[in-house]
C-alpha cells in the first residue's frame, strides 16, 4: 500500500480485516503525518482549524458508506452535524458585483416564474429551453457548456461556475459533465431533455438525492436520514477519521511506515512487485496505490514511461488557504459561506464560515481559499504565506467588512491538492487501467485522482477495490 491519505488508510483497514495477520500488509507514507489533505490543526485552547475537507455529506451511496465506516470504527460519539434547516445548510451565498447574494435553492418555487438575482430569467424559461434543445452527439463536454446549452448562460455563469470553483477549485468550462453530473447527462441522452428525465425519475421514485442508493444502512446512517443532517464532521476535526483508521489498521497488524516515500516499482515476470524505498526493497504480491497521479507517474517512470505520460495528463491544481480567527461574532448573515464566480476576477475562490456551522465559543473562524486553476497566473511561483494572508485580509475586508487584524491565523500553500476531471477524464482513466491490465501489472489505483475527489468517494472506492480483490481470489 503506498499513500497514507484517507483512501490508503481505508484500504489498509479493510484489507487487514479481510486478510488478518500473519499475512503482511505494509502501508508507506512519504510525509511525517497520515491523512493526506484531510488535515486539522488543534490549538492549545481547543480552537480548531481545517486545512482541507471540513464537512461530509451523509446522503447518497458514498455518504452512507462513510457513515457505516464511522459506525464500524466506533467513533460516532464524536459526530457533529448541521441540521437541514440551519442557516449553514440553507444559506449559500455568491459574491456578485459587490454584493453577497443568497441562492434560494430551498425556495425554488419562488424562482419558477420570476427572475431573482443573480438569475435574470425565471426558471420556467430555462426549463422551456431544455425541452426544445436537441441532445448532444458528443461523448463528453464541459459542465458549463452542458448547462449553458440546455438551460441558459445565467445558470452556467452564476450557479455552475462558482459551484465548480468550490468543489474542485477548477474552471467549469474545463470540468467534465460526465464527472460532476453524469445522471443529468444520461437523462439528456435517454429522454432528449433533462427536465423530462428528472420528472420521470421523481415520479418513479428513482431520483432521491437524500437516499442511500440501495446501500445497507448502519444505525448511524439511519439516524442521519431521520434527523435530516445536511453535513457532518467530527469533534477535534475531520482528521479524527484517518486517525481512527490508522489506529484500527495498526491494531489489526498493518505496518504503517511514515517518512518513507516509494521511489520505484519493479514489476516482475512472476506477477510480484518490488517496492523500492530509500530504506529497503519490499517484494509484494499486489500494490494498491493511493498516490496522486503525478506522484505515481514519478514512481513508474523508469519501467513504464507510457504509463507515466498518461498519469501526468491528469492535471492537479494548487490552492492557497488561510484560516483566520477573531474574538466575538463577526458574521452578520449566517451561512455556510460564499463562493466567487470567475466573472468577478478576484483571487478568492470562496470563504467558509467555519463557526457558523460549528460554533467554537465567542469567536469567529473563517477559511479563505484562493487560486486553484488560476493559482500560478495570480500568485506566480514564489508566493509566501504572508502574501496569501494579505490577499485574504484585503478581500475579507472588502466583502465582509472585517478590517481589524485576526487574533490568530494559519496560512498554507496546498500544492497540487485537487485533481481536475476535465472533459474526457473517464476515458483517460479507463485507458490507464487498460494499460495496467494489458501489461499484467500487479497494481490497483485508488484515491482522488481517478474516481471521485470527495472524501466520501475516496472511501467508497477504496473499500470496493479491496472487496473486489478479495472476491477475485
Amino acid at each position: 500500500m503506498i499513500g497514507g491519505g484517507i483512501a490508503g488508510l481505508t484500504a489498509a483497514y479493510r484489507l487487514a480485516r479481510i486478510h488478518p495477520t500473519p499475512k503482511r500488509i505494509v502501508l508507506l507514507e512519504a510525509s511525517s503525518r497520515l491523512g493526506g489533505w484531510v488535515h486539522s490543526s488543534r490549538n492549545a485552547d481547543g480552537v480548531m482549524y481545517e486545512h482541507g475537507p471540513r464537512t461530509l455529506r451523509p446522503s447518497g451511496t458514498a455518504g452512507v458508506i462513510t457513515l457505516n465506516l464511522v459506525d464500524e470504527l466506533q467513533i460516532k460519539d464524536q459526530i457533529l452535524y448541521v441540521p437541514g434547516g440551519a442557516p449553514a445548510a440553507t444559506n449559500r451565498l455568491v459574491y456578485i458585483d459587490g454584493k453577497l447574494v443568497n441562492l434560494p435553492f430551498n425556495r425554488l418555487v419562488s424562482l419558477l416564474f420570476k427572475g431573482r438575482a443573480p438569475l435574470q430569467r425565471p426558471l420556467i424559461a430555462a426549463v422551456f429551453q431544455d425541452l426544445f434543445t436537441r441532445r448532444s452527439k458528443e461523448e463528453d463536454e464541459s459542465f458549463h457548456s452542458f448547462v449553458s446549452r440546455r438551460f441558459g448562460p445565467d445558470l452556467a455563469n452564476f450557479i455552475i461556475d462558482p459551484m465548480i470553483r468550490g468543489i474542485c477549485a477548477g474552471d467549469a468550462k474545463d470540468i467534465s459533465v460526465n464527472f460532476i453530473a453524469k445522471t443529468l447527462r444520461e437523462f439528456e441522452q435517454k429522454y432528449g431533455s433533462v427536465s423530462i428525465g428528472i420528472a420521470l425519475a421523481v415520479i418513479g421514485g428513482s431520483l432521491n438525492f437524500s437516499g442511500s442508493g440501495g446501500q445497507p444502512m448502519s444505525e448511524l446512517a439511519k439516524q442521519a436520514e431521520v434527523e435530516k443532517w445536511a453535513v457532518w464532521s467530527l469533534k477535534g476535526g475531520l482528521q479524527c477519521l484517518p486517525e481512527a483508521l490508522a489506529a484500527r489498521a495498526a491494531e489489526s497488524g498493518v505496518e504503517i511506515v511514515t517518512e518513507s516515500p516509494c521511489t520505484g516499482l519493479i514489476f516482475q515476470n512472476d506477477g510480484t512487485t518490488v517496492v523500492q524505498t530509500e530504506r529497503e526493497e519490499i517484494e509484494v504480491s499486489r500494490v494498491i496505490s493511493a498516490l496522486p497521479a503525478n506522484s505515481l507517474a514519478n514512481v513508474v517512470s523508469a519501467s513504464h514511461p507510457n504509463l507515466t505520460t498518461m498519469l501526468n495528463s491528469i492535471e492537479q491544481v494548487t490552492v492557497g488557504l488561510v484560516n483566520l480567527e477573531w474574538t466575538g461574532q463577526r458574521i452578520t448573515d449566517e451561512a455556510f459561506g460564499f463562493l466567487v464566480p470567475s466573472t468577478q476576477n478576484l483571487p478568492v475562490l470562496g470563504v467558509v464560515y467555519d463557526t457558523c456551522a460549528f460554533p467554537q465559543g465567542d469567536r469567529t473562524v473563517v477559511t479563505c481559499m484562493m487560486g486553484g486553476k488560476w493559482y500560478k497566473s495570480l500568485f506566480g511561483d514564489h508566493t509566501t504565506k504572508e502574501d496569501l494572508l494579505a490577499v485574504a485580509r484585503k478581500n475579507i475586508e472588502m466583502i465582509l467588512g472585517i478590517s481589524d487584524a485576526p487574533d490568530r491565523y494559519q496560512a498554507h500553500i496546498l500544492e497540487k491538492c485537487i485533481p481536475q476531471y476535465v472533459v474526457g477524464h473517464t476515458s483517460k482513466v479507463a485507458k490507464i487501467r487498460e494499460y495496467i491490465q494489458q501489461n499484467r501489472l500487479g497494481l490497483d489505483l485508488i484515491g482522488a485522482s481517478f474516481d471521485g475527489v470527495s472524501v466520501n468517494d475516496c472511501i467508497a472506492n477504496a473499500l470496493s477495490t479491496v472487496d473486489n480483490m478479495a472476491q477475485a481470489k
